[in-house]
């Protein structure tokens, strides 16, 4: 909100003026930010969506559009909780920042001090990985590295870190970034190590209360029943909630916007919400400076972007002339967005159950142009374009795919062979078994989701459509011996999120 002219002056016509004049730019700017939401809504159809915008520690625009579930068509309302996904790690930043505060850590600690069973592939690493490394994800592990160790399996947090040992190191440690979902689950051993506390306590006394956080939830297994859950979507159906065993300091938070209003307000007001410093403002310049140098793609350099850097649970870039910090946050069936933008004293919350990462990023610009006054782009035609694009190629890989099947093959080996146990030596178990002449795939770590029939392909090679909605179809690629018998398997899945072509499985 812009501030009123201080000028004391007799006349209440005259001093009525501006008064007058800033209602009505304040409107005209709700007025905006409003008719691009709806149009956002209307163009991009995302299940539902629900925004805040705060500024000058008030909250200047809260609306929700849609359906918190389709099926039943029940409405989204700003009550309506969603798991905003990687959001959650700017908590657990915050978290190891206050023990920094309480002067019970440093943010140069070493990783093997609060965790002695830490051990990647680099011995060298794993003697000196320290807690800023960890939280800035240059730990020489590449992006999403070890994610299938608690998606949808029943992994616990210590038998995730045993695995990560196995993962391959292809970063250069502290020089390259490579976002780490499991670096957060260590963050949450940490503050248990340190305080005896389970890092879902931790977050829930330091900031859900004191924030008057209350409709949030440090997980979906802290639901009590009297949660209004905004559920996940894809493709215009609802999905099954998320249920995490491991990696929930990294991902597992569920809130509203109202809510993450109060926690962003906080941020931006050095730290201190109503009577109560929650966080030192030297903990805050710490959790938002920049720590780790990120490539600025052609795409971003369109949108006026010239820099971005991670910092510890936040992303951090230029636009309009002002600093960014920001974090999205994704899971199958939400799309989470929380920024605050120091300089306007402002905020921006939007959470989306329909998965639509272009409304939310179209609505992020759109808002801050507002607010800046500095509307340069159409960003409904330009992300209206992006999507068409994202289509047109999602289309010419699936077809580029098929192409790649030689019909009229057959197997190498009976199918009897190919069944029986087979070996991840950093995922685990996998095992194929034949019923009524037809063979299928139990991936034992993820058996929920990661399980099927296998389809004859091509040669030596078998098509599974797993359980998860969320990933295209796989092909199991079988290699054999100099005998004719199956050895062993790999997995070819195209995915942005997680690295099956890492995996190799072994017949025991």
């Amino acid at each position: 909100m812009k501030n009123i002219v201080k000028f004391v002056i007799p006349f209440i016509l005259v001093i009525a003026i501006p008064i007058v004049l800033f209602l009505q730019k304040s409107e005209n700017e709700i007025q905006q930010i409003d008719r691009i939401s709806k149009q956002v809504y209307n163009k991009f159809k995302p299940t539902g969506i629900s925004i805040s915008v705060i500024q000058d520690n008030e909250i200047i625009y809260e609306k929700s559009f849609g359906y918190k579930n389709i099926h039943n068509l029940e409405m989204l309302n700003h009550n309506d909780i969603f798991n905003i996904a990687s959001c959650t790690k700017a908590f657990t930043a915050a978290a190891i920042g206050k023990l920094v505060q309480e002067g019970l850590l440093s943010w140069n600690d070493k990783i093997i001090d609060y965790v002695t069973d830490f051990k990647l592939a680099d011995e060298y690493i794993t003697k000196n990985l320290e807690i800023k490394d960890m939280l800035s994800h240059r730990t020489g592990l590449g992006t999403f590295y070890g994610d299938l160790l608690w998606y949808n399996t029943d992994y616990s947090n210590a038998e995730v870190i045993e695995r990560m040992q196995y993962l391959p190191i292809t970063k250069n440690f502290r020089s390259e970034f490579g976002y780490q979902n499991n670096m957060y689950l260590i963050a949450g051993e940490i503050i248990q190590n340190v305080t005896g506390q389970s890092w879902e306590r931790f977050i829930q006394q330091n900031f859900f209360e004191p924030l008057e956080m209350n409709a949030s939830r440090t997980s979906s297994d802290q639901f009590d029943g009297s949660e209004s859950i905004a559920f996940p979507h894809l493709q215009d159906s609802a999905i099954a909630v998320h249920y995490f065993h491991a990696g929930k300091p990294a991902i597992s938070i569920w809130s509203n916007a109202r809510d993450l209003s109060n926690w962003t307000r906080m941020l931006l007001n050095n730290g201190k919400w109503k009577n109560n410093q929650i966080l030192q403002p030297e903990i805050i310049e710490t959790l938002t400076s920049a720590h780790t140098i990120l490539p600025v793609s052609k795409s971003r350099k369109e949108l006026g972007i010239h820099f971005r850097n991670y910092a510890l649970g936040w992303n951090t870039f230029d636009y309009n002339g002002l600093e960014i910090i920001s974090h999205d946050g994704s899971m199958p069936g939400f799309i989470s967005n929380v920024t605050i933008v120091p300089e306007k004293n402002l905020s921006i919350v939007i959470l989306n159950n329909g998965f639509d990462f272009y409304a939310n990023d179209l609505l992020l610009y759109a808002i801050i142009d507002i607010i800046t006054e500095k509307q340069t782009t159409d960003w409904v035609a330009y992300f209206l374009q992006k999507k068409s694009e994202y289509e047109d190629y999602q289309r010419e890989q699936d077809s580029a795919r098929l192409k790649q099947r030689t019909l009229g093959t057959a197997t190498d080996a009976d199918l009897k062979d190919f069944a029986g146990s087979y070996y991840d030596k950093m995922y685990g178990e996998a095992s194929v078994h034949l019923e009524n002449n037809d063979l299928h795939l139990i991936l034992e770590p993820g058996k929920k989701v990661f399980s099927g029939k296998l389809e004859h392909w091509d040669y030596n090679n078998f098509k599974v459509q797993f359980k998860d909605p969320f990933l295209p179809f796989a092909i199991i690629r079988f290699d054999l011996n100099e005998n004719g018998k199956p050895v062993g398997f790999k997995v070819d899945l195209p995915s942005n999120d997680f690295h099956f072509e890492n995996l190799n499985f072994r017949k025991i």
